[in-house]
């Protein structure tokens, strides 16, 4: 059974280790009061320019994360994965993201890291899958679907 968190998550990377803002579960992940998204009302943040440039969804153009927030986890950012049902997907990982909506509970099987465990993310704006939001015991980052994302001007990945 798949539950569906309804407020955006968003993790930054100086929250690691930080009580969970008020509203949101010790998880971390939405559940607790409050279904409005994060800091717009009830709607996405739509695309202002910003420094380093933004990544939006393909599907709806919500902002999503920017560039200038990817990462490397195992020693490289982009990663090419396929599924127990044989779907492909590259990744990138990066720090932080936001206007995204966690489904289901966190699980560690068939993970792509190991020592984390995994949640699909989808748009708030129009419910597309981007990605997964990996935990780790210490840690935690964004796994997103790289075509899934595109560069504010159209020029990403």
């Amino acid at each position: 059974m798949t539950v569906c968190k309804t407020k955006p998550i968003r993790a930054l990377r100086e929250d690691t280790g930080r009580t969970p803002p008020p509203g949101q579960g010790s998880d971390g992940n939405g559940s607790g009061p409050g279904t409005e998204r994060e800091g717009t009302g009830d709607r996405p943040e739509t695309v202002a320019d910003e420094p380093g440039g933004v990544l939006v969804c393909r599907g709806c153009r919500t902002k999503i994360t920017s560039p200038s927030l990817a990462m490397a986890v195992d020693g490289k950012h982009r990663h090419v994965f396929f599924n127990p049902y044989g779907l492909v997907f590259e990744l990138g990982c990066f720090a932080s993201a936001r206007n995204l909506v966690a489904e289901g509970v966190p699980v560690a099987e068939f993970t792509w890291f190991p020592g984390y465990r995994w949640q699909p993310v989808t748009c708030s704006g129009c419910r597309a899958q981007l990605g997964w939001k990996y935990l780790g015991a210490d840690s935690g980052f964004f796994g997103l679907i790289l075509k899934n994302l595109l560069d504010a001007r159209g020029t990403w990945p």
